[in-house]
C-alpha cells in the first residue's frame, strides 16, 4: 500500500525531548559520582528546570501535538485507548495517545519535582542548593530526602517509558523514536490527515529565553537578596 508523510512534532519538542533525555542521564550519573562533579550536577539541575518551564509553557502556546489539550484525555480516554489497541493490535493516534499523555505528565511532574527539591538540598558534605538557605533546616533536610528518593522514582518511569517504546515497536510495529528524531511519520496514503499547526520558531525562542531568564534569576540573583 502506498504511504504518505505526516508532520508529528516540531523542531522546539523533538529539541526539548533528547536535551532532556541526555541532561538526565548527566544529572542522575554526576550525581552518583559526586565530589567535584557536583557543580556540573548543579548546573545540569538549572537547565532542566529551564527546560520543564519552557515545555510548560510550550503546551500552551506551541504546536498542535505539543498543546497539554492535544493529548490529555484523562484515565477513561487511557483506558479506553488500551482496549482498542490490545484489539486490534493498529496504533494510528496522532502524536501523544492517551497512554503516552499521562506518561508525558507523570514525567513532566517528576522532574519538575527533582529540580525543585534540588533548589532546597544540601548533602551535608560540600553542596548546597541556591535557596537551601533562604528556608528553615527541617524544610531542607524533607527537600534532600525528596530529592533521594524521588530520582528511583524517576528512573522507574524512564524505565517504563523505554519499556512501552519497546513494546510499540515489537509488538504494534509503530516506531515512536524515529518521529521524535526527524518530526514526520508514515501512513496508509488512504488515512485521513490530520489537522497540525505549527508554531514559529520565533515564539519558541521567546519562551525559552524567558524560561532561562527566570532561572538565572531564582539561582542567581535571588539568592543574593
Amino acid at each position: 500500500m502506498a504511504r504518505a508523510r505526516i508532520r508529528v512534532w516540531d523542531l522546539p519538542t523533538r529539541i526539548f525531548h533528547w536535551t532532556l533525555a541526555l541532561l538526565a542521564l548527566f544529572s542522575f550519573t554526576t550525581g552518583k559520582v559526586g565530589g567535584g562533579w557536583m557543580a556540573w550536577h548543579l548546573g545540569s539541575g538549572y537547565a532542566i528546570l529551564a527546560l520543564l518551564l519552557f515545555r510548560l509553557a510550550w503546551g500552551v502556546v506551541g504546536s498542535t501535538t505539543a498543546r497539554f489539550t492535544h493529548f490529555l484525555r484523562g484515565p477513561r480516554a487511557a483506558v479506553a485507548y488500551g482496549r482498542t489497541l490490545l484489539a486490534t493490535r493498529r496504533s494510528s493516534h496522532f502524536g501523544h495517545n492517551p497512554l503516552g499523555g499521562l506518561m508525558v505528565l507523570s514525567m513532566l511532574a517528576g522532574f519538575l519535582l527533582q529540580a525543585v527539591t534540588g533548589l532546597f538540598s544540601d548533602d551535608e558534605i560540600s553542596t548546597q542548593g541556591p535557596l537551601a538557605a533562604k528556608v528553615s533546616d527541617a524544610l531542607v533536610s524533607r527537600m534532600s530526602a525528596l530529592h533521594s528518593y524521588n530520582e528511583w522514582v524517576l528512573a522507574a518511569l524512564v524505565g517504563f517509558h523505554v519499556m512501552a517504546i519497546a513494546i510499540y515497536a515489537g509488538a504494534f510495529r509503530a516506531s515512536l523514536v524515529g518521529p521524535m528524531v526527524v518530526g514526520w511519520r508514515a501512513i496508509d496514503a488512504g488515512d485521513a490527515v490530520p489537522s497540525y499547526r505549527a508554531a514559529p520558531a520565533w515564539r519558541a525562542a521567546i519562551v525559552l529565553a524567558f524560561a532561562a531568564g527566570f532561572v538565572y534569576w531564582l539561582v542567581v540573583v535571588f539568592p543574593r537578596g
